[in-house]
C-alpha cells in the first residue's frame, strides 16, 4: 500500500468513527488517533508543521461536569474528527498531486502493456491499434506530445464505449477497462508538467556497483513451477532479498509499496528477469505489465514455460520481448535440464556465486522431480 493509500484509509476510518458515534474514550478512536499520528511522523517528520498541529485538535470538551450528557462527548468527537479529515484531505491532494507529476511517465510504461492487452482483446479495430501502437513509438521515444495526443484519443475511445463494453455480454473483465480509464486519465492529469529530462538523473547508480536482483514474473495459478524455480535459486546462493517472488513469503516486496513502486525505485540496479510464461500469463495484465518491466529497464531475462504453453498464441506475439531468445520449457525433457544449467551458470556468473558441483547435480535432479510431480 502506497502513502496515497495510506492517508485514503485513515480519512475513511474517520468517517466510520463518525458513524459509529464513538467519544475520545473509544478504543477504536485511540487506535485511529495513534495510527494517524504515526502516518504523519513517518511522512513529515516528529517535529513538522503536519504532527504539530494534528496534536493540537481537541476531540473531547475542554470543560465538562460529572453530569455532562454522553452526547456531548460524541459530538465533540465528531467535531474534531470532522476537522481532522478536513486537514487530512489537504495531505491527500498534495500526495496525489506529487504522485501524478513525478511518476506520470514510469506509471504508464509499467501499466502500457497491460492497458494494450485489455483493449485488443475487445477490439481489433485499426484506428484504435494505431492510436495504441503510437503510444507505444511516443513511451519509446519520450515524446511528450504524442504521448498527450494518443493518450487522449484512446480516452475519448473510452469514454464513446464504456457502456457497450459493460452491456456486453462476452466481456468478463469489464473492471479491467474501467481501471484502463482511469489509470489513463491519472497519467493524463500527471504528465502535463513531467520534466522527461529528470527520468534517469534521480537513479544515477551504477549498476556495476548496485546489488542485483532477480524477478520472478509469474501467474499465480503456475505456482507449482514458481516453486520449483524459487527452490532451485536459493540452492545455489539466491538470497531472500535478491529474489522477487510474490508467491513466496520469503521473497515478496515491502509491505508498503507494489510491484511496480518497488521496480521503479530499483532502476539502478540489475534486474535480471525470469518470464514464466503460460496461456494464463497472457490473460493477467498485472502479469504483462510486470513483463513490461523488462522493456522499461531494458534488463537482461530468460523465457521460461510451463508444459502447456501454447506458443501460437497470438497474444504471446504482442508481447515487446525476443521470443526467439532461447529458454527452456519445464517438461521435464534433457532441453530442459540444459536450459535449467545454462540459466544457472548466467546467474552465478551474474551475482558471482560458486556451488559444489554434487550439490548442484542434486539441486537439479530435485527440480527436475518438483516440475514432474
Amino acid at each position: 500500500m502506497n502513502k496515497y493509500d495510506k492517508l485514503k484509509e485513515i480519512i475513511n476510518e474517520a468517517e466510520n468513527l463518525i458513524s459509529k458515534k464513538v467519544t475520545s474514550s473509544s478504543p477504536d478512536f485511540a487506535a485511529w488517533k495513534t495510527k494517524a499520528e504515526r502516518f504523519l511522523i513517518n511522512e513529515y517528520g516528529d517535529d513538522s508543521y503536519e504532527i504539530t498541529e494534528f496534536r493540537k485538535m481537541h476531540f473531547s470538551l475542554t470543560a465538562f461536569t460529572p453530569g455532562t450528557p454522553d452526547n456531548e462527548f460524541v459530538a465533540a468527537c465528531r467535531r474534531g474528527l470532522e476537522r481532522a479529515k478536513a486537514v487530512l484531505n489537504t495531505y491527500l491532494d498534495e500526495l496525489a498531486e506529487k504522485e501524478n507529476n513525478v511518476d506520470a511517465f514510469i506509471k504508464l510504461q509499467y501499466e502500457f502493456h497491460g492497458i494494450k492487452a485489455v483493449i485488443t482483446e475487445y477490439t481489433d479495430s485499426g484506428v484504435v491499434i494505431n492510436f495504441l501502437t503510437g503510444l507505444e513509438q511516443g513511451i519509446t521515444n519520450k515524446d511528450k506530445e504524442e504521448i498527450q495526443y494518443f493518450l487522449s484519443e484512446i480516452k475519448s475511445w473510452y469514454e464513446k464505449n464504456l457502456t457497450d463494453i459493460k452491456n456486453n455480454e462476452y466481456v468478463y473483465n469489464y473492471d479491467e477497462h474501467e481501471r484502463n480509464l482511469r489509470i489513463i486519465s491519472e497519467v493524463l492529469a500527471g504528465i502535463e508538467d513531467y520534466e522527461f529530462t529528470s527520468i534517469d538523473s534521480s537513479k544515477a547508480i551504477d549498476n556495476r556497483l548496485a546489488t542485483p536482483i532477480i524477478l520472478l514474473s509469474h501467474r499465480s495459478t503456475d505456482k507449482k513451477y514458481g516453486d520449483a524455480l524459487e527452490k532451485l535459486l536459493s540452492g545455489i546462493g539466491i538470497k531472500n532479498e535478491q529474489l522477487v517472488y510474490t508467491s513466496h513469503p520469503l521473497h515478496k516486496i515491502p509491505l508498503d509499496k507494489n510491484i511496480y513502486e518497488y521496480l521503479r525505485e530499483s532502476f539502478g540496479r540489475k534486474i535480471f528477469v525470469i518470464i514464466l510464461w503460460s496461456n494464463e500469463y497472457l490473460d493477467s495484465p498485472a502479469c504483462l505489465n510486470e513483463m513490461g518491466a523488462v522493456w522499461v529497464t531494458q534488463s537482461d531475462y530468460t523465457n521460461i514455460y510451463v508444459p502447456t504453453f501454447d506458443f501460437t498464441n497470438p497474444k504471446y506475439y504482442q508481447c515487446s520481448v525476443d521470443k526467439n531468445r532461447m529458454g527452456a520449457v519445464l517438461d521435464g525433457s534433457d532441453n530442459c535440464k540444459a536450459g535449467m544449467i545454462e540459466l544457472k551458470n548466467k546467474i552465478m556468473e551474474l551475482f558471482g556465486l560458486s556451488i559444489d558441483e554434487n550439490q548442484w547435480i542434486y539441486i537439479l535432479d530435485q527440480f527436475m522431480r518438483d516440475i514432474s510431480n
